[in-house]
C-alpha cells in the first residue's frame, strides 16, 4: 500500500547500532522507520518521535473513542497448560506515533506454513515494505489530511522513481486487503480516481495505484499485505471472479494484471476492469451477518489470485488459504450460543459498536472501534453490547501447519 525507496534491514541496523540503546537512539531509529513508511517528500511532515511506554497488558474495559489510543491490540492463545487465555492487551511492540502519522504493526508472518502458536510479532523492530514470500503483514496506519491552502494534487503519497506526471503511482508484489476506519482517501487508478470512505473495502491486486487524502481531516486504515509464494504448488478451488452484488457493503477490487518479466511497476494490465459496488456473497441469521469480501482458494501463488466463493459456504478457509470478511452482530438477549474455535489466526478489526469477547473460564474483555484482536485458535464467542449493531473486518488465515 505505501512504498518507499528500500526495505528496512533490521539486522544491518542492529549491527550498526551501539550496544546500549538510549532514548535518543531509539527515537532516531523510529523516525527513520517512519520516513521509510512515509517518504518525507510525500507530505509536509516535521515531527519528533519519542520512546513511548508500553501500555498495560491486562484486559480492560473499553473506554476510549477511536484514535484516542493507537492501537489497542488484544492477543489470544493457548498456554502451556492448555488454557485459552488473553496473552496480551495493549500496544503492539512495533508501533510508532506522532501528532499526524502513526503505524502499528498488529501481525507479522514470516512465511508459509502457519501454526496457531506462532508469535504475532517479528523478532526485530522496523517496517519492511513487503513481507517475505508466503508471509503477510497487518497494520493500522494513520495519515494526515490536506494541509490548509495546499493543492490536493500535491499531496499524493510519493514513491521513489515515480513519474512526475502521475506522482505516487506504483505497484507492489502483494495482494492488499484494506478497509478505511476513519476519514476518507482518494485512490488513483489508471482508469481514474475513487474516494474510499469509512467502512469501505479495497482489494488491491498488484495493479498500479496511488493514494492521497480526500480532505483536511486525515484518514486511518487497516491493511493486510500478502506476498505470494511462487514456489508453492497447490490446487486452487472454490473461487470465482469477483462481481458486484446486492450486499450493502462497498468493495472495490482492482483489475488483475500479468507480470511481463520486469519490475512490479512495469506490469502489462490485461484486464483493467475494476469491480466497484456491493459485495456479492454472504450468509446471515437473525443476529449475525457475514459478508465475504475475498477468498484466495488456497495458498497465495500470485497477486491476482482469488475472488468470490464458489460452492458451499465454509467458516474456515482451505489449507493454506484465507478469508477476508465483514462480520456484523445485532444485540440480542443473553444466551449460551456462539462458542466456536477455528484452526486459523484471525485479525479482527472493530469498525463500529461494542462487543464482549469471551474465552473459557470467565476470561473476557470489552472492545470498541479501532481495537484489534489477534485470535489464535482459541474457543471464544462474541456478544454485541448496547443498542448499536457491531461490525468488524476479519482476515482468517489457515494455521494448520502443525497438522500437516
Amino acid at each position: 500500500m505505501v512504498v518507499g525507496d528500500e526495505s528496512f534491514d533490521d539486522e544491518q541496523a542492529e549491527a550498526a547500532a551501539p550496544s546500549t540503546t538510549t532514548p535518543i537512539t531509539a527515537a532516531k531509529k523510529r523516525k527513520e522507520d517512519l520516513c521509510r513508511i512515509v517518504p518525507p517528500r510525500s507530505l509536509l511532515i516535521n515531527v519528533e518521535i519519542f520512546s513511548q511506554p508500553r501500555r498495560s497488558m491486562r484486559p480492560r474495559t473499553y473506554d476510549h473513542a477511536m484514535s484516542q489510543t493507537f492501537v489497542r491490540r488484544v492477543v489470544t492463545g493457548i498456554d502451556t497448560a492448555g488454557r485459552h487465555v488473553i496473552s496480551g492487551d495493549g500496544a503492539a511492540p512495533n508501533t510508532i506515533e506522532t501528532d499526524t502519522v502513526a503505524v502499528s504493526e498488529v501481525l507479522w508472518i514470516d512465511g508459509p506454513l502457519l501454526s496457531i502458536g506462532d508469535s504475532p510479532d517479528k523478532d526485530n523492530s522496523g517496517f519492511a515494505l513487503e513481507p517475505p514470500p508466503g508471509g503477510a503483514s497487518a497494520r493500522v496506519i494513520r495519515m494526515p489530511g490536506i494541509p490548509v491552502g495546499a493543492d490536493p494534487d500535491t499531496t499524493w503519497l510519493r514513491v521513489a522513481g515515480d513519474d512526475a506526471a502521475t506522482p505516487g503511482m506504483h505497484a507492489t508484489d502483494t495482494l492488499d486487503l484494506m478497509v478505511v476506519l476513519e476519514g476518507s482517501v482518494v485512490m488513483g487508478l489508471e482508469d481514474g480516481e475513487r474516494t474510499i470512505g469509512p467502512g469501505e473495502f479495497v482489494v488491491q491486486r498488484g495493479t498500479l495505484h496511488r493514494w492521497r487524502p480526500a480532505d483536511e481531516s486525515g484518514w486511518t486504515y487497516f491493511v493486510a499485505m500478502l506476498r505470494p509464494d511462487l514456489n508453492t504448488k497447490a490446487d486452487i478451488g472454490g473461487v470465482k471472479p469477483a462481481t458486484s452484488g446486492d450486499k450493502p457493503v462497498r468493495r472495490v477490487v482492482t483489475g488483475s494484471s500479468v507480470v511481463d518479466g520486469g519490475a512490479a511497476d512495469h506490469r502489462v494490465v490485461t484486464d483493467s476492469a475494476v469491480v466497484d459496488g456491493g459485495a456479492a456473497h454472504g450468509v446471515s441469521s437473525p443476529t449475525t451477518t457475514i459478508t465475504d469480501l475475498w477468498h484466495t482458494g488456497g495458498p497465495l501463488q500470485s497477486v491476482e489470485q482469488g475472488g468470490d466463493p464458489d460452492g458451499p459456504w465454509s467458516l474456515v478457509p482451505p489449507a493454506g488459504g484465507l478469508w477476508f470478511r465483514l462480520v456484523e452482530l445485532t444485540p440480542a438477549p443473553p444466551s449460551e450460543d456462539g462458542w466456536h474455535f477455528t484452526p486459523t489466526i484471525d485479525v479482527d478489526v472493530v469498525l463500529r459498536g461494542r462487543v464482549l469477547l469471551e474465552l473459557p473460564d470467565g476470561v473476557q474483555t470489552e472492545l470498541g472501534p479501532g481495537d484489534v484482536v489477534i485470535q489464535r485458535g482459541t474457543n471464544h464467542r462474541w456478544t454485541a453490547l448496547g443498542d448499536e449493531q457491531f461490525a468488524m473486518a476479519t482476515v482468517m488465515i489457515d494455521a494448520t501447519a502443525d497438522n500437516a
